[in-house]
């Protein structure tokens, strides 16, 4: 069940959204934002019956604006969605159906950090196919993601992409993946991305691995 606390007329256009989803049909990306028009318009509070549901109509709504954030150029210093700000409009969403700050925060740098993984293992293995404009595009993709939504300064959640990382790529293979992104994006996602990779910078100008802070263990 959701409870609506709105005008009619938006109460029926959020119920299709929510029927459209109990019929197991996936929530598309005009219902996230027809949901923030009319909460951001009308006033509509919304209230999930299950924490379940909640969620996953958050991390959808998040996940596209990760989609969108990754069609846009690396060069960009902002995105907007119908006319809000990427992290206004994931901001909004979060508060229009009655999600805490901590919660949504935890489901924003979990959706980030998966997808920092999965774009940075596509692009080598586009590398290995010696598709390189492709890998540097797939790379791009991340310059402006983390730009707008940075990680916190050695967040578990970077911490877990690097030592899934560390299991598929060598220390030398995510170095080139570290240099290729800086020139790709510049400087602006360097701490991030070096984290996520596992690297810290070596007092001879190249990179280290990290060492795992739960086992204390360092893999070369």
């Amino acid at each position: 069940m959701v409870i609506l606390f709105s005008s009619c007329n938006s109460s029926t256009s959020f119920s299709v959204i929510v029927d459209n989803r109990m019929k197991g049909k996936d929530i598309m990306e005009d219902d996230i934002v027809q949901l923030r028009q009319i909460c951001r318009t009308s006033g509509v509070s919304v209230s999930f019956d299950t924490t379940n549901t909640r969620d996953s109509f958050y991390r959808a709504s998040v996940d596209f604006v990760l989609n969108v954030c990754s069609r846009s150029p690396s060069h960009s210093t902002s995105v907007q969605i119908d006319g809000e700000d990427a992290r206004q409009f994931v901001a909004g969403i979060a508060e229009s159906i009655g999600l805490e700050n901590i919660r949504a925060a935890r489901i924003v740098s979990a959706a980030v950090a998966a997808r920092t993984r999965s774009c940075f293992l596509q692009a080598w293995a586009l590398e290995m196919q010696g598709k390189h404009a492709e890998a540097k595009l797939e790379l791009s993709k991340i310059c402006l993601m983390l730009r707008i939504f940075p990680p916190e300064d050695s967040s578990p959640e970077m911490e877990m992409v690097a030592r899934g990382l560390e299991k598929h790529l060598k220390l030398e293979q995510r170095e080139y993946l570290l240099t290729v992104l800086i020139g790709v994006c510049g400087e602006g996602s360097h701490r991030s991305a070096t984290e996520a990779l596992g690297l810290i910078p070596s007092s001879e100008g190249g990179y280290n691995q990290q060492e795992d802070k739960y086992t204390g263990k360092v893999t070369y």
